[in-house]
């Protein structure tokens, strides 16, 4: 067969001749097999951290989510250029931030690491991430909140400026970040694109494509979802895959907005979480970003 027949992007992997051949695009990351739980390295940062006295203790992040402090957040224009997958992929993960803590279980001395996902909206390190991920955990014998990313640099956390469990956000301001934010899109419909960075179940740099699926009440009677006291409760569904390990990753869409972050996750079928059930459906559920936006807005915190 001639390689005329063969279409550009595949010549690299039949040419011969002693010429490299390539798995991926040049320049394209490979991810290590090794979850960061057991990084050393940011176990390592992390110590220096705390002995430095930079990070917050699991009981002073508890008083901060019950009465966060008045920081502005600047928030970055939206975007309204179509990219292709490449380029949503490579801002999403620029954009991409850990958070999680690193702390001492009851059974041992070694200190652990459990980290989700958050992304960046500002350019002073301004950081969205579910609530249930900065919910200190009562089997921690001591712990502390920590932001980690893509280069698996360690960062401090050092306020919350917002939070509310029944949104399941938190916003985060974390020090010495240089990330590229993401902007907050709330003109949304169901087909959209919905793109996610993120790390499920600690496999690191998952990308995948869904579509907006749906918007809905999460529990109650209807709302005015231009309303905080409503849109706590407005959800979004897609298509987009995500596991344990993805919550507060932003989905993003087409042009590189930020326009909800992964919430949970719940399986539908025929007795499916009892034993022989089984799945039919898997939903993925997002908090959208008016929600976010909302919550910056309540008791005037956000900077125009």
């Amino acid at each position: 067969m001639s390689l005329k027949s063969v279409p550009s992007i595949c010549a690299a992997l039949l040419f011969a001749g002693g010429l490299p051949i390539f798995a991926q695009a040049p320049g394209v990351q490979i991810e290590p097999g090794m979850p960061l739980s057991n990084n050393p390295g940011i176990v390592k940062q992390a110590e220096a951290l705390k002995d430095a006295g930079k990070l917050l203790t699991k009981e002073k992040l508890a008083e901060l989510v019950e009465k966060p402090l008045a920081e502005p957040v600047e928030l970055v224009p939206v975007r309204t250029t179509p990219m292709g997958g490449r380029e949503v992929a490579t801002l999403a993960s620029k954009g991409f931030v850990r958070i999680g803590w690193f702390y001492l279980c009851p059974k041992c001395d070694h200190w652990h690491l459990n980290l989700a996902g958050g992304y960046v909206v500002d350019r002073k390190g301004a950081v969205v991430t579910c609530h249930h991920c900065v919910r200190p955990d009562h089997e921690m014998r001591e712990g502390y909140l920590i932001a980690v990313d893509a280069e698996e640099k360690v960062y401090p956390v050092t306020s919350v400026i917002a939070a509310d469990k029944d949104l399941d956000a938190a916003v985060l301001r974390i020090e010495g970040s240089n990330l590229e934010p993401l902007p907050l899109q709330d003109q949304v419909a169901p087909g959209d694109a919905a793109y996610l960075y993120s790390e499920p179940f600690g496999h690191l740099g998952y990308f995948s494509a869904g579509v907006v699926s749906r918007f809905y009440w999460k529990s109650g009677e209807n709302g005015d979802p231009m309303k905080f006291e409503d849109a706590v409760r407005l959800r979004m569904n897609a298509s987009t895959e995500w596991a344990p390990g993805s919550s507060g990753a932003a989905l993003v869409d087409a042009c590189g907005n930020a326009i909800g972050h992964v919430s949970t996750i719940a399986t539908l079928g025929n007795d499916a979480k009892k034993a022989g059930g089984q799945t039919m459906i898997t939903l993925h559920e997002a908090v959208p970003a008016r929600g976010v936006m909302l919550l910056l807005k309540r008791d005037r915190k956000e900077t125009p």
